[in-house]
């Protein structure tokens, strides 16, 4: 019989968290799944930590190093049910996460994309994956990703029911870096969110190696999000690409890249920013980078 869920881990070099993530999903009480593992070229003990496990829904699958977007259409093409639940081989769920997006699906039938909030956490942190009583009240329908201006979730709090893929299709194995912000323009631009406004997800930073912190030695392959613009979305959908290239200035002022900052700064309708974002985004990079370096501070 088919399962309801099909759980996609992309896996690369996570030897110390890979444990803990497989652990979150066998904990869940929505017990109605299967867990695909992409073992993306890892090179640590991951893979062998993963062999550990004995679970009969764990299914491994080994490719050569190609990549986040890669791992995650591997395990789209592998995955046998209609909804496709991704969690990175470094995050959490709350023990009643898959629960609460069952009682998502069942509430709004006709939906295709679903989500929660995340709380963010560091390696150290202390760690609550607790059953919380799902309530009615927590759920928002939002037809319009695109006016938030911000992310309200990653990958990891993301249920997508299967269909959707060959509507908008899968996340772009050429892009290393903004390959999420891509992917939900391509939904968001025809479907609404059904988000449960409630930590259901722990996300964690600042991991070795992640592509999303300030390092002038990664190698980052950016899609041109202007390309999605047209005269009948340009309205709805410029503000969301400013964010993104905004998120953009910010990274690129760390890492002191004045032509990028330049660059990326010229594709942006200030009038989209928020005040505190207008202020980021004015000061000079020197003195941008000594205050977020002393003071660190949200991008939202």
């Amino acid at each position: 019989m088919q399962s309801f869920f099909s759980v996609v881990i992309p896996l690369y070099n996570k030897e110390p968290y890979i444990a803990a993530t497989i652990e979150s999903v066998l904990n869940q009480t929505y017990k109605d799944f299967e867990i695909i593992i992409v073992n993306d070229g890892s090179t640590d003990r991951s893979i062998d930590i993963v062999n550990g496990f004995s679970d009969y829904r764990i299914t491994i699958i080994t490719q050569k190093n190609q990549g986040l977007s890669s791992a995650r259409n591997t395990g789209i093409k592998h995955s046998n049910c209609n909804y496709i639940a991704f969690l990175d081989a470094d995050d959490l769920w709350c023990e009643d996460y898959l629960s609460t997006i069952k009682n998502l699906v069942k509430q709004n039938s006709t939906s295709k994309i679903f989500a929660t909030a995340i709380k963010t956490f560091r390696e150290n942190d202390e760690i609550d994956l607790a059953i919380k009583t799902y309530r009615e009240k927590h759920v928002q329908i939002i037809s319009n990703y695109f006016s938030l201006k911000k992310n309200l979730f990653c990958p990891s709090a993301l249920v997508i029911k299967k269909c959707v893929f060959n509507d908008v299709g899968m996340f772009d194995d050429l892009i290393n870096y903004g390959e999420d912000e891509d992917f939900f323009i391509r939904c968001f631009n025809v479907n609404n969110l059904v988000f449960y406004n409630f930590k259901k997800v722990y996300y964690q930073k600042d991991v070795t190696n992640q592509l999303t912190a300030p390092n002038p030695n990664n190698k980052r392959n950016i899609p041109d999000y202007s390309k999605y613009l047209t005269k009948v979305n340009k309205h709805k959908l410029k503000p969301y690409i400013d964010f993104i290239y905004f998120k953009l200035v910010v990274l690129y002022k760390m890492e002191r890249n004045k032509e990028l900052v330049t660059f990326y700064k010229e594709k942006i309708d200030v009038s989209n920013l928020s005040f505190i974002k207008k202020i980021k985004f004015y000061l000079p990079i020197p003195v941008f980078y000594f205050l977020k370096s002393v003071i660190p501070f949200s991008i939202r």
